[in-house]
């Protein structure tokens, strides 16, 4: 990948949202784009594959679809070991994002989840929606 990459951790969220919305397409075009690096940690696979597996989730996708996904973002991703997380925000089963951008330098966080979006920046990462992201970027999903 090159230095001038646009470095993005996307919250568990979206990924469920592009599940359910058919969009894991434009989803995945979005990340092979040469400007694009995609940052995550084991917690994100985790929590992927456990928000996935609840009963309210089952009937939108087949679990197929979440294990491809998993391997996509394993194949393209770059994976960073989050060793210290310290409690930043409201909600605490957030904070490994804020570890992970701060670990990853990461240039944006996107997601829907107002507890991180009202933080706004964390050290150098702008927490931002996907729709936000888009108009950055110039795809619309």
């Amino acid at each position: 990948m090159r230095k001038n990459n646009i470095r993005i951790i996307i919250d568990t969220n979206l990924f469920v949202s592009f599940l359910i919305g058919k969009k894991l397409m434009g989803l995945k075009s979005l990340l092979t784009d040469s400007k694009v690096e995609l940052i995550f940690a084991e917690q994100n696979i985790k929590e992927l594959i456990l928000v996935t597996s609840r009963h309210k989730f089952r009937k939108y996708f087949p679990s197929n679809d979440v294990k491809d996904l998993v391997e996509f973002i394993r194949i393209i991703g770059k994976v960073y070991k989050i060793e210290k997380v310290q409690n930043v925000c409201r909600d605490p089963k957030d904070d490994f994002l804020l570890a992970l951008a701060k670990r990853s330098n990461a240039d944006y966080l996107i997601t829907g989840d107002n507890d991180l979006l009202d933080i706004k920046i964390y050290r150098k990462t702008k927490i931002i929606t996907i729709t936000n992201f888009e108009k950055i970027i110039g795809t619309a999903f």
